[in-house]
C-alpha cells in the first residue's frame, strides 16, 4: 500500500489542490494523508474556516485522511512550518512527500536546497537581511546569486523547506513536485478560466462575499463554506480580535514581549509602540511594517505574543496530532498505524498521551483555540474546537 503525504493550509481548497491529489493518484497512491494548518496559517493569519470545516472539504475533495498541523508550526516561518509537517507524515508512515512548486524542477529544486543548507549561503543572507532588505526578499536574492539560477518564488522557498527537512531528518519519504498550474502566488485578482489563488479568493471573498468567489470553487467546497458563513463561523479574521491585540500589546512590558518567538531585535519595542498609536489592527500593521518586517513576520510575532510562544516550542517535534476528518480508507489505514504508534493520533481527549512536551504542546493548543474562536464573526467559545470529534465522510 503506497501512501502520500500533502502538508497543506486548504485557505481555502481550490482547484490546484484537487489537482495534486489527483495527480498522486494517478501516480499510485492508495491512500492520502494531508497534514494541515489548524486555525492559524503561515503567514499568521486566521484560517478562513475552522480546521474540521477544511478536513472535511478535503476529503471530500479526494484525501482519505486529515490530521491537523499543530500550532505554533502552522503559523511559523517555511523552515519550521516545512519541518513539522515533514516530521508528522514521516512518523504517520507516509512513503511519498507530494507538494506543488513554481519550477516543477526538482533537480532545481535539490540544487537551491543543497546550497540553502551551505554556510556560505548562512552567512551571506544573514548579513544581507541585517541590512535594508527584508528577511524573505533577501533570501530570494542570495538564491538567485548563488545558484544561478531565476527560478526562486515563495512556493519555492516552502519547496526548499521540506527538501532540507527530508535531509537533515533522514526521511524515507520520497519527494515528488507538481508545477503549479494557474495564478502566480499571492495573485490578488479572480479571473476567468484560471486557477484562482487563494490569496485572491479571500481577498475577494471579503470584500464581495462569498457568492463572488463561489464559480472559482469545487462544489464540494463552496457547499460546506456557504454552510459555515451562514452560522457566522466564517470567514475568520483577526481583525474581530483587534482590540484583544492593542490592549494586549499595550499592556505587556517590552522585555516580556522580547522573550517570544520572532519579537527579538527590537521588533517587540515596535510593535509596541505601534500599538500604543494605533487604534486599529490595520493601523498597527501600517505603523510597524518596512521591508524588514513585512505583515507576515508581525502577524506570526502578534500570535507568539498572545498564545506565549517561545524560541523553544518551535524548535520542538509534535508530540501528538489530531485527526480532523478521514473516510473508510484513512480510518482503516490509521487503525494501522495505531498498533506501531511513531506520534499519538487525538481523535478524543482521552488519547492525549503523558510528559511535559504533551502537556506544553495542550497549554499551547488551549490558548491559541481560544485566539481563535475571537477571530470569528460571532465570538464562539474555545471548547467548540477543543472538544469535536473528527469529521468521518
Amino acid at each position: 500500500m503506497k501512501t502520500a503525504g500533502i502538508i497543506c493550509e486548504c485557505n481555502p481548497l481550490h482547484a490546484g489542490h484537487v489537482y495534486l491529489m489527483d495527480a498522486a493518484r494517478r501516480g499510485g497512491a492508495d491512500v492520502i494523508v494531508c497534514v494541515m494548518s489548524g486555525c492559524f496559517v503561515q503567514r499568521g493569519e486566521a484560517a478562513i474556516a475552522d480546521p474540521y470545516a477544511r478536513a472535511e472539504i478535503l476529503v471530500r475533495a479526494g484525501a482519505d485522511a486529515v490530521v491537523e498541523l499543530p500550532f505554533p508550526f502552522s503559523a511559523s516561518g517555511a523552515e519550521f512550518f516545512g519541518a513539522a509537517g515533514v516530521n508528522i507524515l514521516s512518523r504517520l508512515g507516509a512513503d511519498e512527500l507530494w507538494f506543488g512548486s513554481e519550477c516543477g524542477d526538482l533537480d532545481l529544486l535539490f540544487r537551491m536546497a543543497t546550497v540553502a543548507d551551505d554556510p556560505a549561503f548562512l552567512a551571506r543572507y544573514t548579513e544581507t537581511a541585517q541590512g535594508s532588505g527584508g528577511t524573505a526578499s533577501s533570501y530570494f536574492d542570495c538564491l538567485k546569486a548563488l545558484c544561478g539560477e531565476d527560478a526562486c518564488s515563495p512556493n519555492d522557498i516552502l519547496a526548499l523547506s521540506y527538501l532540507r527537512a527530508l535531509r537533515k531528518s533522514g526521511s524515507r519519504m520520497q519527494p515528488i513536485t507538481v508545477k503549479r498550474m494557474g495564478s502566480g502566488y499571492g495573485e490578488t485578482k479572480l479571473q476567468d478560466g484560471v486557477l484562482p489563488s487563494a490569496t485572491a479568493l479571500r481577498r475577494v471573498w471579503r470584500e464581495a462575499g462569498l457568492e463572488a468567489i463561489v464559480p472559482f470553487l469545487p462544489d464540494v467546497c463552496a457547499n460546506v463554506l456557504r454552510r459555515e458563513a451562514s452560522q457566522r463561523r466564517a470567514p475568520a479574521d483577526l481583525r474581530y480580535a483587534e482590540r484583544l491585540i492593542l490592549g494586549t500589546l499595550r499592556a505587556v512590558p517590552s522585555d516580556v514581549l522580547e522573550t517570544y518567538e520572532g519579537l527579538g531585535g527590537g521588533l517587540a519595542g515596535r510593535l509596541k509602540r505601534a500599538a500604543g498609536e494605533a487604534r486599529s489592527l490595520d493601523g498597527m500593521l501600517s505603523l510597524a511594517a518596512t521591508k524588514k518586517y513585512p505583515d507576515a513576520r508581525l502577524h506570526r510575532g502578534i500570535l507568539a505574543a498572545l498564545v506565549g510562544v517561545t524560541a523553544a516550542d518551535v524548535r520542538a517535534n509534535a508530540s501528538y496530532v489530531r485527526l480532523l476528518a478521514a473516510n473508510k480508507n484513512g480510518c482503516a489505514y490509521l487503525a494501522q498505524m495505531r498498533r506501531a504508534p511513531e506520534i499519538a493520533l487525538v481523535t478524543r481527549q482521552g488519547d492525549l498521551p503523558e510528559g511535559d512536551a504533551a502537556e506544553r504542546q495542550l497549554a499551547i493548543e488551549l490558548r491559541e483555540k481560544s485566539l481563535y474562536s475571537l477571530c470569528l464573526p460571532d465570538a464562539g467559545l474555545a471548547r467548540e474546537l477543543f472538544c469535536r470529534a473528527p469529521v468521518i465522510v
